[in-house]
């Protein structure tokens, strides 16, 4: 297995996990106020060589705190959310062109018709066109700003991942999402998604979940079947809650357990 940890422009200088591969940078808000090529010279000197960038959650706009949406129906939203994405492409080039990983917004306090939120989408990703974009698949629940439960709107089953395949580069499978992609756990999501698109998916997000909401577990804390790990050949990201405390004791004890899967088959 081709196994990596996520790391932040901050810690990814000092946090090193042995027995990982390499490292997706996560972004946060602001960071990318610090300039391009200072978040790209962080990643450049991360211990575990830098392969994907992921969009950050949330940006700054006009003064407000205002969570990345490539599918709002708010016209200023969605195109500042365009914009968040191209200017982390430019972070991307300067690592070697590496995929840059997206959500495709659409959460909601509650359910609502995905009609409109899926034509925004399907505009912000035609502004943006496919190079070097993985999609994510999005949990029925999720957990807005770690605190409130809001829904998913675009993006949950697999029909829906359908109709933007070839609108972005690949995929990637985020192994918990896809489990709690129903209220009641779908354990057959993950290698249904994988026989589904099967070269698509270019990248794993692994780590464990319970139904109906509790996600990013500890790899064999939870309900998820990711023995379909053994038969992949694309890189696997450890991204469970936390791991990078305690100088990554989390992402370690996930590679170990990832290791273990693997000697397994």
């Amino acid at each position: 297995m081709n196994l990596g940890i996520m790391v932040s422009p901050d810690d990814c200088r000092f946090l090193k996990v042995l027995d990982s591969d390499f490292s997706e940078m996560l972004l946060f808000s602001r960071d990318l106020d610090r300039g391009v090529a200072d978040v790209a010279q962080a990643a450049a000197s991360a211990n575990h060589p830098v392969q994907y960038v992921h969009v950050q959650e949330f940006m700054d706009l006009n003064g407000t705190e205002t969570m990345v949406d490539l599918s709002s129906e708010d016209e200023a939203i969605r195109t500042a959310s365009v914009r968040i994405v191209r200017i982390t492409r430019e972070v991307a080039a300067l690592l070697g062109d590496v995929p840059v990983v997206i959500h495709p917004g659409g959460i909601r306090p509650s359910v609502r018709d995905k009609a409109e939120l899926e034509s925004s989408l399907v505009r912000s990703l035609t502004d943006l066109e496919p190079r070097r974009l993985l999609l994510e698949n999005m949990p029925w629940y999720y957990w807005y700003r770690k605190r409130e439960r809001f829904m998913s709107n675009t993006c949950v089953s697999i029909e829906d991942m359908t109709r933007f395949e070839g609108m972005v580069e690949g995929f990637t499978l985020d192994t918990c999402h896809g489990f709690l992609s129903v209220p009641d756990g779908d354990p057959g999501y993950c290698g249904r998604f994988m026989d589904t698109f099967g070269d698509k998916v270019a990248h794993i997000h692994a780590s464990d979940a319970k139904a109906p909401d509790k996600e990013g577990l500890q790899i064999g804390d939870g309900d998820v079947d990711l023995s379909f790990l053994r038969d992949v050949n694309v890189p696997i990201l450890a991204e469970v809650w936390n791991g990078h405390a305690n100088d990554g004791e989390g992402f370690r004890i996930a590679i170990e357990r990832l290791r273990s899967l693997e000697k397994e088959s």
